[in-house]
């Protein structure tokens, strides 16, 4: 929205003429339902989103089991979601955000425009009716109020050259009846404004009661879509709960208790709601479906069911064929099975997926190293070398200096005890 705030009290000591344009409205025009509850929904998700990180950043929750507060806590959210609606079109925060929005609201929800006898009035602003000289309907569906106030001030003909925008707002969020009303207002008060064919066409349609039902539905459907996503974000975060304490009392040797964490894990995906189309996505779709049967597969190693893990492994890589770190954890597992022709292969495709990393040619350096000896090892690294060379790193010395180009890498915990762990091996051999 543009910025004319000096225009807007030049004409508000106007003639008994616009006394024609009073609407007898004392309170500002209302939105739509459909809209109202579209925007109310779709603040509640951030506000849930935000917890949902601070859950998953945090285990100051594990002693309680959560799965079962997704939905009441959608519900709460609803009304403090409204509250900081409301609170956008409070004088106080108008004020703080004008620099910003010109003394536009920040976020249009509750109430629209108002329509005083004189001026029309939305947020800190006013505008005369007087000083309206075109309403434009733009096909993304915003009116734009111009003026051509500011070319008076300059001496310019009142009634010749392009208008200038006051300020644009959406038309659609408010019903059909009120959007003729305030164009009808405007007319009354001049009915020399000018009004685009676009505009004219979409008041000219009669009023469908059918398309405030659809808007309304329309954030019903959301709202269920949120209680669901509630629900199956909540039972996410316990599933991971219970595969992290399952890995950490692996790592402690207490399997009984692992065991147990496990199960209770699993039971979490296969209960619950049947019907849920997020919880689907979640656990059965997609990256984050795989992330989960990650989790699943590293808690399974650590309860020494090594052939159950990398299963689970194969099946992550189903839902995301390019996640070559699973490919990774795959080589890992494989070759502390000693699994090293099957390693070399999950090492291979993690190449194959990601050309921009170094970090599966290093495994199969070291796995070669490791299985075949320095001479196959050292024929492998020329190899690497030469195709750096000619795909990165170019000819030798580069111009100017200080242009040399690099690669780069990101190591895990668990990359590093994988490669130098099989480097000392090599030393102590020598």
């Amino acid at each position: 929205m543009t910025d004319r705030p000096e225009i807007l009290s030049g004409d508000m000591q106007a003639s008994s003429m616009h006394s024609k344009a009073a609407n007898n409205m004392d309170r500002p025009i209302p939105t739509a339902w459909g809209y109202r509850g579209f925007v109310l929904v779709s603040c509640t998700f951030v506000i849930f989103e935000l917890i949902f990180v601070s859950l998953y950043s945090s285990t100051a929750w594990f002693d309680a089991d959560i799965r079962y507060f997704g939905i009441p806590v959608v519900i709460v959210l609803l009304p403090v979601a409204h509250q900081i609606l409301l609170s956008f079109e409070k004088k106080l925060l108008l004020r703080i955000v004008s620099p910003f929005r010109n003394g536009l609201p920040l976020v249009l929800y509750w109430n629209w425009l108002k329509l005083d006898e004189k001026a029309l009035s939305i947020g800190l602003r006013k505008v005369a009716y007087s000083a309206i000289d075109e309403l434009k309907l733009t096909i993304w569906g915003n009116l734009h109020i111009r003026t051509r106030a500011l070319r008076r001030e300059h001496g310019e003909s009142a009634d010749e050259g392009p208008t200038d925008l006051i300020f644009k707002l959406p038309l659609g969020v408010v019903s059909p009846h009120y959007q003729k009303l305030l164009i009808e207002t405007i007319e009354k008060a001049k009915p020399e404004v000018a009004i685009n064919q676009r505009l004219r066409k979409r008041l000219s349609q009669n009023e469908v009661s059918a398309s405030q039902m659809v808007g309304i539905m329309g954030a019903v459907f959301l709202l269920i879509v949120l209680l669901d996503l509630g629900q199956a974000s909540f039972t996410s975060l316990e599933v991971l709960k219970n595969y992290y304490l399952a890995d950490l009392n692996g790592r402690k040797h207490a399997r009984a208790e692992g065991e147990r964490y496990l199960d209770k894990g699993d039971r979490l995906i296969s209960e619950g709601l049947p019907m849920s189309w997020i919880k689907t996505k979640f656990f059965q779709e997609g990256n984050g479906a795989a992330g989960v049967k990650v989790a699943r597969a590293e808690a399974l190693w650590q309860l020494a069911r090594r052939e159950e893990a990398v299963a689970e492994c194969r099946n992550a890589l189903k839902l995301s064929p390019k996640g070559f770190r699973i490919n990774l954890r795959m080589a890992r597992m494989l070759a502390e099975m000693g699994s090293f022709p099957e390693a070399k292969a999950q090492i291979e495709q993690a190449m194959e997926s990601n050309k921009d990393s170094f970090l599966p040619n290093e495994y199969m350096l070291v796995l070669e190293l490791d299985t075949a000896g320095k001479e196959e090892a050292r024929t492998l690294y020329d190899k690497y070398l030469k195709e750096l060379d000619e795909e990165v790193f170019g000819e030798q010395p580069v111009w100017p200096p200080g242009g040399e180009r690099m690669i780069h890498n990101v190591w895990y915990r668990e990359d590093l005890t994988f490669l130098f762990q099989r480097l000392f091996k090599q030393f102590g051999r020598s």
